[in-house]
């Protein structure tokens, strides 16, 4: 123990590490400066009149909408929720899988798991008309706007972040002696050798207090300027929220019930496990790779390749073997504005980026195994 903490301390005596992370949080502070003020007055409002009238659209709640004091936002709210009807008692999957199944239509293979997939969606929906979740206020005509940003850029963001400071803390950590040239006097014992494990471990609980105090710095500024009271028991699935997908709109369709908390809370542990399948991914290369800076350069080549082989395949119309290569871990983190939901051309399974980072954290781990074995049995002069 006393060594993973010799580890930490290395790390986080960086001072690059905080000036980077600084530059982080500042970047993430300017994406909430970005945000109108007047679209922050409308969320905040419409979060206090689902407070105080509850977040089902129903008879009761009209009737005291309408007895609000008028007030321009009061009015658009109104007049945004008269006539809402339940859009998923006669919502047909069908349109959705023959749309995807004309755009994979050269890959037979890709037809079928795309048309299996929609198949299974219809029983969501019907589950989802049983519970009226569609019929849930979640931030009126401000859902889908303050959704993309939460999720899709602030969200994303810190992601991304997070990935960057997980595999550069990882290689910096494994690379230490390299750069310092001790490598060889340490690994001249076999208990020397021993110390990359302790520093593949060491660098996980480090990446996930690195993406804990991110997401906390991040997220907490944008909760303090928007009301989120009123709005966490909304369904996720609400009417006023959706999905675009190769410029084809959906309802926000997810596998499960999500309230807006549960979503979140859902979509934060579902971060945590990307940001550690990305460090031993780190730890891989990093291993495997002597030479930190040609390490980060290996890593650098998986990620944006793989984005690049993804587009490849497309452009090809192999479409097969694009939903297979939507099993990586890049491509789990430029879906998360969505995830829990079927996400249109980029999977293929229900809860397919769930089952992803699953699988991408047994893969790398299993990965970084065998190249910490490797090394053992390797020359280290």
């Amino acid at each position: 123990m006393n060594l993973a903490v010799y580890e930490w301390q290395k790390l986080f005596r960086l001072p690059a590490l905080w000036a980077f992370l600084a530059l982080c949080l500042a970047f993430n502070g300017l994406l909430i400066a970005s945000l109108s003020p007047y679209d922050r007055a409308f969320f905040n409002e419409t979060s206090q009149t689902a407070k105080a009238l509850g977040q089902r659209v129903d008879e009761d709640f009209l009737a005291g909408l309408d007895a609000m004091p008028a007030t321009e936002n009061r009015d658009l709210l109104l007049q945004s929720v008269t006539g809402m009807e339940d859009i998923f008692e006669t919502y047909d999957t069908g349109e959705l899988a023959d749309f995807y199944a004309g755009v994979v239509e050269k890959s037979p293979t890709a037809v079928k798991w795309m048309t299996g997939k929609y198949g299974l969606l219809a029983e969501r929906v019907a589950h989802l008309a049983q519970t009226d979740a569609a019929m849930d206020l979640y931030a009126g005509p401000a859902t889908y706007g303050s959704h993309q940003f939460l999720f899709g850029s602030l969200f994303r963001a810190v992601l991304c972040e997070s990935a960057i400071l997980a595999m550069l803390g990882t290689l910096y950590l494994l690379g230490y002696e390299g750069m310092h040239r001790t490598e060889g006097l340490i690994c001249a014992s076999r208990t020397g050798r021993k110390l990359r494990r302790l520093k593949v471990l060491a660098a996980l609980p480090a990446s996930a207090a690195l993406y804990g105090l991110l997401t906390v710095c991040s997220l907490a500024p944008y909760f303090l300027l928007y009301d989120y009271s009123g709005i966490w028991d909304a369904s996720v699935s609400s009417q006023f929220n959706y999905f675009s997908d190769m410029l084809v709109v959906r309802p926000f369709l997810t596998w499960g019930d999500f309230t807006v908390a549960q979503y979140l809370a859902a979509a934060l542990a579902l971060g945590a496990v990307l940001t550690a399948v990305f460090s031993l991914l780190a730890s891989v290369c990093g291993t495997l790779v002597r030479n930190p800076y040609l390490a980060a350069l290996v890593l650098g080549i998986l990620c944006f390749g793989g984005m690049g082989l993804v587009s490849a395949f497309g452009e090809l119309g192999w479409w097969a073997a694009y939903l297979v290569a939507c099993f990586q871990p890049v491509m789990i983190w430029l879906s998360c504005s969505a995830w829990f939901t079927e996400l249109g051309l980029t999977a293929v399974l229900p809860w397919q980026e769930t089952i992803v980072a699953g699988l991408n954290l047994l893969l790398w781990g299993g990965g970084a195994l065998l190249a910490l074995r490797r090394f053992d049995r390797k020359d280290v002069s």
